[in-house]
């Protein structure tokens, strides 16, 4: 094992591991020690008392602080200065789109000192004019100016914003800054800029007389912020209303309370599919770090595309805008900071989120939502030793962390900020705060509980990426990624299903819960804690389960014998007296049972020919695979359609090999230009991911909106309208649509983003059927 000065250079999980590896959690926490513990403090006061860790704690973060400087990932002037340098020679090539992303990471790496970073948003502000977005354009002139572009050089910045409102039609606000412009001398501008000033007059005399009947014009230093967001439907709240005694629930679901079941969630009243039993809001978040992609807001949760506000201090750290950017600084972003230059958040997943969340409940002044969030429940006493040590030294660190690096414990008055908010002393954790020893066992032992809550009741929020293939981009693909973990107190009093009765979907960081069945009254509202019967074996998801949720799941999907094998069903092979699943009885060795019909097959000689086929049709596709890479595509398709004969004629239908095998061969006929035989072709795919994943699921309606691409580039692109090729496709078009628009009505809303796509696809196929009567 590592010495203690190696210890320093580890990461985060590796001095876990090392701290483990020497103090034994069996021997320091005995299992029925945490069994008989009260609550958190208890044993976090006996890990704060050992000093061969909390000496270890303190010196890694020491050394972590120490060495931020040297982080790749950090403010850097050279680095912002290169961007700036690359992003001009773009901006002059009138490559605007380049010089934007350009541009915005020279405003990432500037330094908050430097005048760099107004300069950089100033030059993004000009990219952005030229892309003909105003309102983007305003946005980043405004935060220019805010963070201290030179006084004397902004009016080239004004007459831009001018011309940006002018294009807004918004000529009351550019009359007002030309008004300002002419009777100021304050501002350094060139005769071209001189000349343009001069021109914008006759548009000041054009509104003169609705600027006289206002009083209060604005300086220009206070520029009125027209930027709007991105037009989105409004979202619908809950058609019952809401529940009174439980947050942004719907009046037709409850919350009641049995021993050993603890509290759980029930239909009052009849309720409908489709229908909403939840809007809520995040308390907080965190977004995922290994997600690359990601260009959501740290503060809402809300896409800022490509104009992102960035951390004037952490490179990390990137807004939406200006009032998000203030609202974390106020909250919790002052403590955070310094934890992003240090690289420590990247290290300690869903700790993060138990971080934040403690300085949001610091900061809060909603003491309801705060008792919510502190209600929620932890499994202390069911943790094994190693987890609770693993935990326990995790939230001293970030204690250490708080009370050494941060002000936290200067800022925040713990009995005011924290300990009074408390409305049930049950859940308040019982210690003193008068010494420093104290105040760290406070802030610790509350750390320690969220992290263990967040384990048991974090949410992801998760979004759908549309992403082109491979064959010139002529077919999306859409996939659901997460984008953040997120803590929702109404929504965790859901207890868990491997089948559940409803489906979540989010709106930025609004989480919106929908049945997707009828459920009668009195009968409980049932969540997937991501263990899916549809998507995970039996055995994988009672171990998941026990592991994270410390249950055994008794769920019908865990219980009931038709579910036993529902995921063999899809890599079984034909069944030779039905064509149905023909499935392993012990999952090694014959007799095979047909789940459809019940015969069974001892014959060696079937199995084995059927085991021979799928080597040939798996070789087929192999060879297709290399004429794609050569650019083959007709011998592609020929290697695929043998394929295909031998899978159909030895798999079950729904087989995952025949679904992949058709999807190829879809792709391709599409890259060939023959859309019918890639429709033909989806159209199995269709039913088999429907019988997967259900009628209800992203899945089935991602597939849908695949097909009615193909389907509305047919129609618009076929000439013999007469053929009854031609009627069939509209008819299928129209069915695959309606159905795609239920799917999105009933289990997500209007804000999902597929939903414009198929509404745009309804308009065309609306105006081609206006001269068809089918």
């Amino acid at each position: 094992m590592s010495t203690a000065k190696n210890v320093l250079e580890m990461s985060w999980d590796n001095v876990v591991n090392y701290l483990q590896y020497i103090s034994e959690p069996k021997k320091t926490i005995p299992q029925n020690g945490i069994k008989n513990m009260k609550c958190e403090s208890e044993l976090m006061s006996h890990l704060l008392t050992n000093q061969q860790i909390t000496k270890c704690i303190s010196l890694w973060l020491s050394k972590l602080y120490d060495k931020r400087e040297l982080r790749k990932e950090k403010k850097n002037l050279d680095t912002s200065m290169f961007y700036k340098s690359e992003g001009n020679k773009e901006f002059q090539l009138k490559n605007y789109n380049t010089s934007l992303k350009l541009y915005t990471k020279s405003a990432i790496y500037a330094p908050s000192s430097s005048i760099d970073l107004p300069v950089a948003v100033a030059n993004r502000s000009a990219a952005l004019f030229y892309l003909e977005r105003w309102q983007d354009c305003i946005k980043d002139i405004e935060l220019a100016i805010k963070l201290g572009y030179p006084e004397k050089s902004r009016g080239k910045l004004y007459l831009r914003i001018v011309e940006c409102y002018l294009k807004l039609n918004k000529k009351i606000l550019a009359a007002r800054i030309i008004s300002e412009l002419n009777n100021s001398n304050q501002y350094d501008m060139t005769n071209e800029q001189r000349e343009r000033l001069q021109k914008m007059n006759e548009i000041k005399l054009q509104s003169v007389n609705a600027i006289d009947g206002i009083n209060d014009v604005h300086r220009t230093c206070n520029i009125v912020n027209v930027t709007e967001s991105p037009s989105q439907p409004k979202l619908k709240r809950l058609k019952s209303g809401e529940n009174p005694n439980f947050r942004s629930a719907s009046a037709s679901i409850e919350v009641k309370h049995a021993p050993g079941k603890g509290r759980y969630v029930v239909a009052n009243r009849n309720i409908k599919k489709g229908e909403t039993l939840f809007v809520e809001d995040a308390f907080t978040f965190v977004l995922v770090n290994n997600n690359k992609d990601n260009t959501h807001c740290h503060n809402c949760c809300k896409s800022y595309l490509d104009v992102p506000v960035p951390c004037t201090e952490c490179v990390d750290t990137l807004f939406c805008n200006m009032k998000c950017w203030d609202e974390a600084c106020l909250s919790y972003h002052r403590w955070l900071c310094l934890a992003s230059q240090m690289g420590l958040l990247r290290q300690i997943g869903i700790t993060h989120l138990a971080l934040k969340l403690l300085c949001v409940c610091a900061t809060t002044t909603n003491n309801e939502k705060f008792n919510d969030v502190q209600q929620l429940v932890t499994n202390f006493n069911k943790l094994t030793p190693e987890d609770a040590f693993s935990y326990g030294i995790t939230a001293i660190m970030l204690t250490f962390y708080l009370s050494k690096y941060t002000d936290f414990f200067k800022d925040i008055n713990l009995k005011e900020c924290l300990a009074s908010k408390f409305s049930n002393d049950d859940f308040n954790i019982k210690c003193d705060l008068v010494t420093e020893d104290d105040k760290r066992l406070y802030v610790s032992s509350l750390l320690f509980r969220h992290i263990l809550q967040l384990v048991c009741n974090g949410h992801a929020i998760t979004k759908i990426n549309v992403t082109a293939d491979d064959h010139e981009n002529k077919l999306l693909i859409e996939e659901q990624i997460r984008i953040a973990t997120a803590i929702y107190p109404s929504a965790s009093m859901m207890n868990h299903s491997c089948d559940p009765n409803i489906i979540n979907s989010f709106l930025d960081q609004t989480l919106i819960v929908k049945a997707i069945q009828d459920i009668k009254e009195g009968e409980e509202i049932l969540h997937c804690y991501g263990v899916d019967f549809r998507r995970m074996p039996k055995a994988e998801r009672q171990e998941s389960l026990e592991s994270q949720y410390y249950f055994t799941c008794n769920c019908k999907a865990c219980t009931m014998p038709e579910y036993e094998n529902f995921m063999k069903r899809f890599t079984a092979i034909k069944c030779p007296e039905c064509s149905g699943p023909l499935l392993l009885c012990d999952d090694h060795d014959p007799p095979m049972l047909c789940s459809d019909c019940g015969a069974t097959v001892f014959e060696l000689t079937y199995i084995y020919k059927a085991k021979q086929a799928q080597v040939y049709a798996k070789n087929y596709f192999k060879e297709a695979e290399y004429y794609i890479r050569e650019g083959n595509l007709e011998e592609a398709v020929i290697e695929l359609k043998k394929c295909l004969s031998l899978r159909k004629n030895i798999l079950y239908k729904y087989h995952e090999d025949i679904i992949i095998t058709l999807d190829l061969l879809a792709k391709l006929y599409i890259s060939i230009d023959q859309r019918l035989p890639a429709i033909y072709h989806l159209e199995h795919t269709i039913v088999a991911i429907e019988e997967r994943y259900g009628s209800c699921s992203i899945e089935l309606c991602n597939e849908l909106n695949k097909i009615t691409d193909i389907c509305i580039t047919y129609l618009q692109m076929e000439s013999n309208t007469t053929s009854k090729f031609y009627k069939n496709i509209l008819k299928k078009t129209r069915r695959y649509l309606n159905n795609a628009q239920q799917i999105l009505d009933i289990v997500y809303g209007p804000w999902h983003e597929i939903y414009n796509e198929i509404e745009t696809k309804m308009a065309i196929l609306f105006n081609i059927l206006q001269n068809f009567n089918v």
